[in-house]
Parts: C-alpha cells; sequence; structure tokens
C-alpha cells in the first residue's frame, strides 16, 4: 500500500487528500465523522479534501437516509485522472517550450536590457536619452547624408547643446558622399567607399544606440557594460 500510496502523492493528492481516499476506499461508504475516526484529521480538513477529490472524480456521495455518505471512486478512475493529468503536462510542456524564449528574458541578475522604438520616433527616443544620461563620452559612426533626410538641424541641436554643456568628448566617423570636414581631430571623415551604409551607431556610458536610417526607421537601445566597452575598444583601434 505504500508504493500506491506514493503514486497518489506524484498524481498531486496532499496527505489529508490521501488518507481520506484511502480510508474511504478501505472501509467503503462513510460520513465524515467515520472518515474522521478513521483519518485522525479534522472534519474542516475531511470537507476540504473531499470537495478537491469530488472535483477530480476521485470521490462521489450517496444519500442514505437523512444522511450523506461519502464512496471513492474506484481505482480505474485513478487511471483515467493520471491520463488527464498527462495529458495536461504534455499541453503544458509544449506551452513552455513556444514561451521559453519570453521568460529568458525575465531572467533577473545583471543583463543587458533592450530597448526598441519604430518610425521617426525611434530617433528622438535616443537622442532625448543621451540628452538625459550627459554622458562624458560619446562614440558614434553616423551616415549622415542618411541622417539628414530623417532629422533637421532643430531636432539634433537639443542633444548637441547638452554634450557641450556636459564638455563631451566625442569621438566620431562621419560618412558624407562628397566628404566630410571634421572640426576636431577626433571626429573623422569616412573615405567615400565607406559611406551609404544608412545607419548610426552612438555609444554613451554603458549604453549603445543602432539606428537605421532607410526605409522604417528602427532604433534599438542596449544597456550593458561590457558591450560598450568593447564597441569603445574598437573605436581606439580605429582612432590609431
Amino acid at each position: 500500500m505504500k508504493d500506491f500510496a506514493q503514486i497518489l502523492k506524484s498524481l498531486g493528492l496532499n496527505d489529508s487528500e490521501l488518507k481520506t481516499y484511502l480510508a474511504a476506499l478501505k472501509h467503503g461508504a462513510g460520513t465524515v465523522v467515520e472518515l474522521t475516526k478513521h483519518t485522525h484529521l479534522s472534519r474542516q480538513a475531511i470537507y476540504l479534501a473531499i470537495e478537491s477529490m469530488t472535483e477530480r472524480g476521485l470521490m462521489s456521495s450517496v444519500l442514505h437516509g437523512k444522511k450523506r455518505l461519502f464512496v471513492a471512486e474506484p481505482p480505474s478512475k485513478l487511471l483515467a485522472y493520471a491520463k488527464r493529468k498527462e495529458a495536461e503536462m504534455k499541453e503544458q510542456i509544449h506551452d513552455l517550450e513556444h514561451s521559453l524564449p519570453e521568460l529568458e528574458l525575465q531572467i533577473g541578475g545583471e543583463r543587458p536590457t533592450v530597448r526598441m522604438y519604430e518610425g521617426k520616433e525611434a530617433i528622438r527616443a535616443y537622442l532625448a536619452d543621451v540628452q538625459k544620461d550627459k554622458p562624458k563620452e560619446v562614440h558614434e559612426i553616423a551616415d549622415l547624408d542618411a541622417l539628414d533626410l530623417v532629422l533637421s538641424k532643430e531636432d539634433l541641436e537639443p542633444v548637441r547643446t547638452e554634450i557641450k554643456k556636459a564638455n563631451a568628448k566625442v569621438v566620431a566617423f562621419y560618412a558624407r558622399k562628397d566628404g566630410y570636414q571634421s572640426p576636431s581631430p577626433s571626429i573623422r571623415g569616412l573615405d567615400a567607399k565607406h559611406t551609404g551604409f544608412k545607419s548610426n551607431i552612438t555609444i554613451y556610458g554603458n549604453k549603445i544606440a543602432l539606428v537605421t536610417l532607410s526605409g522604417k526607421v528602427f532604433s534599438v537601445i542596449i544597456e550593458d557594460k561590457h558591450i560598450a566597452d568593447a564597441l569603445r575598444a574598437l573605436f581606439a583601434v580605429a582612432e590609431k
């Protein structure tokens, strides 16, 4: 009977339900008072166990005169219940497999945070984030021809002003088809063969903004110190 009890527990029956079912199975139909004597459980525990197992189809009740007697369903009903549980578990496993990517994004601890925007507001969101963070150093590579088609000088002015106020160091590589005249040694123009990539990458603080400047505009802001440091290292190599 011990092995049988373990099987019942594996099906999700708690101790009170297990004792109640086995007592009803062994002694036959009985009242709550009788089940209380057989199991040494409280009446409340018996009522809760009966209610739970009745919902699962493992117990039922009959009227005998004025008394309500409770009956354990035959073990064949346990097998049917186990098969239902198995089918439900297979369905839950299937749902879990499809939910894993979303669940993995909820993992706590130090991990990159990613925000995504689309449309012209995608660029505004990224510029506003740079302006808000007031970084001391900004690294950027940008296709200025593509940027001019999306944003005006007025759109860019607030963030440029904030960078100047913060006295931030700007290290940049800018592309224009007709060439780019650099106002600073740390800001360089790219060769004509490297123009037309229609995107913008900016590293500021622990954040990286990736912006598309062709078709439907998207921006992705990733916050992760290690990725930002790695990209800054690339800029350091490119500056030499």
